[in-house]
């Protein structure tokens, strides 16, 4: 046998644990051709009687093949360093986009299926950096892609998520409470309190002039507007405090008149529709206590103690709460949703 030939084939075993047909397929399937034709050739002349045969072409049609298999060998070491380069630039790409959407999880609860979706993605980023060092490129690209689509998803349940804030209604309806809430301050020389479920704030007002924020928690679907008992939501509307309790199982708390008209009469039309079939009421028993911010509450407004003791001394029974879902979209969560997919 030609030493061309066996070197042929040796470079067959040596590019195909390279990763050639990944990375240089066209280059690649010529040589596989090529390979094939070879052995094709070498097989007439075993074919003849042993004067017969004659090697001296197929040496030369031998030393072709080898020829084009060191040259993708060759191609195939600096193509490994490039596409090394674009799957690592890549997940880090990606690992940008989940360290900011890890950022935004913070401003509400309903977050399983993002979160589900982002751990998916670190295993697959995880997988590729295994395939990445045994240079199995084919198979890191393919990971890589998963990972990029469970952040895609994690994305788009993000925006299904916040879809109603993007509303420019609703924002108006918002901005128009919290401004008559304000304005009602400056114009009878009294105070309020305005939440808003979005920034996670709480807002003291008096005389039409901010007194003091505070930073609270929310229930697991906080930032929806409570509809029904047991939805875990926050109402949104302009309310009263009707009681203090300076004792509960949740520190100091301030109960507001939760439902409220408008409140009953969305519960009503909701059942008409169908949409909270076999609940009974819309629930009620909404505050503002303590118990500390970062606790996931049942639909009530939680705030540290140090917090609430404030609160609890500024407000009266009577005083408005007026809960909106957000005051702005600069510097929230809003904004950068449409920086998806650009970093």
């Amino acid at each position: 046998m030609p030493p061309e030939v066996q070197e042929a084939e040796r470079l067959e075993k040596t590019l195909e644990r390279a990763g050639a047909s990944f990375l240089s397929p066209n280059d690649y399937g010529r040589f596989r051709s090529g390979l094939i034709e070879l052995r094709r050739l070498v097989a007439r002349e075993k074919a003849k009687f042993g004067w017969w045969r004659d090697y001296r072409s197929v040496a030369e049609e031998g030393e072709k093949i080898a020829a084009l298999g060191r040259t993708i060998q060759v191609n195939a070491r600096i193509l490994k360093e490039d596409r090394a380069g674009q799957l690592h630039e890549g997940a880090a790409l990606i690992r940008g986009r989940m360290s900011r959407l890890v950022g935004m999880t913070r401003y509400f609860n309903e977050d399983d299926a993002v979160r589900k979706a982002l751990s998916q993605a670190e295993i697959k980023l995880g997988g590729m950096d295994l395939l990445l060092r045994t240079e199995k490129y084919e198979g890191a690209a393919g990971l890589l892609a998963d990972a990029a689509e469970f952040v895609s998803g994690a994305e788009r349940e993000i925006v299904r998520l916040l879809q109603r804030y993007r509303g420019s209604d609703e924002q108006k309806k918002w901005k128009r409470w919290a401004d008559e809430t304000i304005a009602g301050t400056r114009a009878l020389g009294t105070t309020a309190i305005v939440v808003s479920k979005l920034e996670r704030t709480l807002s003291l007002y008096k005389n039409g002039k901010t007194t003091a924020v505070f930073e609270i928690g929310l229930g697991k679907y906080g930032l929806s507007d409570k509809l029904y008992q047991g939805d875990e939501a926050t109402p949104e509307g302009k309310y009263r405090i009707v009681r203090k309790y300076p004792n509960t199982p949740f520190y100091k708390a301030l109960l507001i008149n939760y439902p409220n008209a408008e409140d009953l009469r969305a519960f009503a039309e909701a059942r008409r529709r169908g949409l909270v079939r076999g609940v009974s009421d819309a629930g009620g028993a909404i505050e503002i206590h303590g118990g500390g911010k970062n606790k996931l509450t049942q639909g009530c407004v939680g705030l540290e103690n140090a917090d609430m003791d404030f609160v609890y001394r500024f407000a009266e029974v009577g005083t408005l709460v007026t809960i909106v879902g957000t005051l702005s979209v600069e510097g929230t969560i809003l904004a950068d949703i449409d920086k998806f997919g650009k970093q």
